[in-house]
């Protein structure tokens, strides 16, 4: 018995500590990079790019972004609706997708701090810690949907991608998808992972988020593709799949919002004497998409608690 605790504690170190070296390891790639292009750049070039960011790209940018969120936002609902059908308010699922998300894609740490906030709005109606980790788990298997989508049509679209392997990969993709959906639409409205259960949802709800992840994307691409000069950006096709990749950089290096890692990449897919402009198009599009969502998400949170608190007061 000893004996196994101890070969299994040897596995979770070895896993932990291969986690934490790739996150080290991207972490100070993405600093030695961001000194890098950062160190060659004058700052004066890149507030001059950021004073040329046409006013209405800004606005189309911020529309993209709510887009973006209101795709997020229906993952969340979902979710809930799949593990505790009938229990929350339409309003609460609204109000609890939004604010987590626009928090934790600022502050990182997904796991922690979205199953944290989503446990502080949804106990309030009942919904159990269990059930809380639940919807975390469908809300990231969500997000991997989209992910995966987005993928699966730029490789059908722009093969060249993978080198002309790209549409046997995108094709690859599709077909899991295809097969997902067919099990989902046997009797299946459970998964069972060890002595972990979650339910799942339908073929046409799992559908329909596929859909959504989709468009998901695409609006969190726009919003940073229209704040880079046209003669920059090139087309939407081959700025795709820079923004995903470095997104899932961003994610892996754990970092709050993924920063660093994700400008790294970004600015890594230019040649230096684009990269100014670039610059100034990943702070605007960090104003925009990260940090305004996470103020006015948690200016609401906070008039929640105060409402909360003021009503159990009375």
């Amino acid at each position: 018995m000893t004996a196994g605790h101890d070969k299994q504690g040897g596995k979770v170190f070895a896993a932990h500590a291969i986690k934490y070296l790739l996150t080290a390891a991207i972490v100070g790639g993405a600093i030695f990079l961001l000194h890098r292009y950062i160190a060659r750049m004058a700052w004066h070039d890149v507030l001059a790019a950021l004073e040329r960011i046409p006013r209405w790209h800004v606005g189309g940018s911020i529309l993209a972004t709510l887009v973006s969120w209101a795709c997020l936002t229906a993952y969340d609902v979902f979710a809930v609706e799949t593990v505790v059908p009938g229990k929350v308010s339409m309003k609460m699922k609204i109000f609890s997708g939004v604010t987590t998300h626009a928090i934790c894609n600022a502050l990182g740490f997904h796991a922690i701090t979205g199953t944290a906030l989503r446990y502080r709005m949804l106990s309030t109606q009942g919904v159990s810690a269990p059930d809380v980790a639940r919807v975390v788990g469908l809300v990231g298997f969500a997000v991997g949907m989209g992910f995966a989508a987005v993928t699966a049509i730029a490789l059908m679209l722009e093969p060249a991608i993978a080198h002309g392997w790209g549409r046997w990969l995108g094709l690859a993709l599709i077909v899991l998808f295809v097969l997902l959906l067919r099990w989902l639409a046997g009797k299946h409205d459970e998964l069972k992972l060890w002595k972990f259960t979650t339910p799942v949802p339908s073929a046409r709800s799992a559908g329909a988020q596929i859909v959504i992840g989709v468009i998901e994307m695409i609006g969190a691409i726009t919003a940073m593709y229209l704040l880079l000069p046209t003669d920059v950006a090139g087309s939407f096709l081959d700025f795709a799949p820079i923004y995903v990749g470095a997104i899932l950089a961003g994610i892996v290096s754990n970092t709050p919002g993924g920063i660093g890692a994700f400008e790294a990449i970004t600015l890594a897919a230019f040649p230096q004497e684009q990269r100014a402009q670039v610059l100034a198009a990943l702070l605007a599009y960090r104003a925009i998409y990260g940090l305004g969502p996470f103020v006015l998400a948690s200016l609401a949170l906070g008039g929640y608690e105060l409402r909360r608190r003021t009503r159990k007061a009375t």
